[in-house]
This record gives C-alpha cells, sequence and structure tokens, in this order.
C-alpha cells in the first residue's frame, strides 16, 4: 500500500509533487506488531484481572 506525500510549501502550487514514503524496515514491523501484541494481551487480561477483583469483593 503506497502513501502519498503532497509538498503544499508553494503558495501558488499549480502542480503538486509527490514524495514517495519509504517501505517500513523490518525493524519496524517488529515493533509495531510487539506493540498491538501488548494492547492485544492487556485487552484480555485488563478485564479478566476487574471480574476477579469484583468477584473477590462480592464474596
Amino acid at each position: 500500500m503506497a502513501v502519498r506525500n503532497f509538498d503544499l510549501t508553494e503558495p501558488q502550487s499549480s502542480r503538486l509533487t509527490g514524495l514517495e514514503s519509504a517501505p517500513l524496515r523490518r525493524q519496524d514491523l517488529r515493533r509495531i506488531k510487539q506493540r498491538f501484541m501488548v494492547i492485544a494481551v492487556a485487552s484480555l487480561t485488563v478485564p479478566f484481572a476487574a471480574a476477579l477483583i469484583v468477584l473477590g469483593v462480592v464474596r
């Protein structure tokens, strides 16, 4: 998936110059994947822990 950035620095630009962004490196992809995995684990763990706390308080 290509992302195009347009250079709008000229006030009367009749032609937009497309700037191609560099593809992500393996290190960047790994970091993004790890970040989403942490978010996924947290989104599963936090409600489970909250339910255990609620059940502990109720009993």
